[in-house]
């Protein structure tokens, strides 16, 4: 083979490796990263960057916040194959201290339409020696969950690290929270306990990050430890509607790719969309599912070798 057709060939490679594996995610023209967190459409930074109201996501000193909740809500991922977003919510607290001082705090989020807590990932979390936490919330309707943490001295408590309901408690949420508000049961109190659990908290995490530390009943251990939030996910849709009704209204319908797909969401109500099998990319740009074009430039490498000499 000539040397200067093995050099067009490898340049040819070359360029088609770097081509599939900067596929970009914005939508063109726009920003696409938020400090280290990319932000794909239809998600987007700033008015004409994102599919619909809803998806507008703010950059605050390269860190990335939720859409229109109704406290700010960090993002540290976004999954849009999944339809997923990993976020951090606050804790809510309740305290009674020895000298007679109390506060009384609670968590309240609202999301858009398009976002929902997933009930598969995240658990209600209550830490407390005289604790009931409820977590409340609206789908189609109103919904509450809650649970229950006793123990009547620093003896009682579990210390293997597990929730157990003896200084911590854990249950399972309702599906399809659009938005959610954490509260304690008012006649349950830390006045029998504050000697040495002044306070109770309570937050909605995932499932399998927290474990238990019998510490944290003690004054503020836990606020000091995750002042920034605990880890939670979210579900989110392109549309609420299922994919065969979604199709039908075109001027709306997100999954504009020639070679994307729309499926229905397993986790929310709405749909979401993918890559036709054999390509990869962000199929809610209307270019943004690429084909496999090393496949072809190889080929053309591997035929110049055979007829070339």
């Amino acid at each position: 083979m000539l040397p200067w057709l093995i050099v067009a060939a490898t340049t040819l490679l070359l360029a088609s490796i770097k081509s599939n594996t900067a596929l970009t995610m914005a939508r063109p023209g726009c920003r696409e990263t938020c400090g280290n967190l990319t932000i794909p459409y239809p998600f987007g930074i700033g008015p004409g960057c994102y599919y619909k109201q809803g998806f507008d996501v703010s950059c605050e000193d390269n860190r990335t916040f939720m859409p229109n909740s109704s406290s700010r809500i960090q993002m540290y991922n976004i999954n849009l194959l999944g339809g997923q977003v990993q976020v951090s919510t606050l804790i809510a607290s309740k305290c009674n201290y020895t000298n007679g001082e109390s506060t009384d705090g609670w968590v309240s989020v609202f999301t858009t339409p398009f976002f929902t807590l997933s009930s598969k990932a995240n658990r209600l979390t209550a830490i407390g020696c005289n604790t009931v936490a409820f977590l409340g919330g609206y789908n189609k309707h109103r919904a509450q969950t809650g649970c229950v943490s006793l123990c009547l001295d620093k003896r009682s408590v579990d210390f293997s690290g597990q929730c157990s309901g003896m200084g911590c408690c854990q249950t399972a949420i309702a599906p399809s929270l659009g938005s959610l508000n954490i509260t304690f049961d008012k006649g349950f109190n830390n006045y029998v306990v504050n000697d040495f659990n002044p306070c109770s908290y309570a937050f909605v995490a995932e499932q399998d990050w927290f474990r238990f530390e019998a510490s944290y009943l003690q004054d503020k251990k836990l606020t000091d430890k995750y002042k920034d939030g605990v880890p939670s996910v979210f579900d989110w849709v392109a549309g609420n509607q299922p994919c065969d009704e979604a199709v039908k209204n075109i001027s709306s319908y997100a999954c504009i790719s020639r070679n994307s797909q729309c499926f229905n969401s397993p986790n929310a109500t709405g749909y979401l969309c993918s890559c036709s099998v054999g390509f990869q990319g962000n199929p809610y740009l209307a270019d943004g599912c690429q084909g496999p074009q090393l496949s072809r430039i190889h080929f053309f490498t591997l035929h110049l070798k055979l007829t070339v000499h």
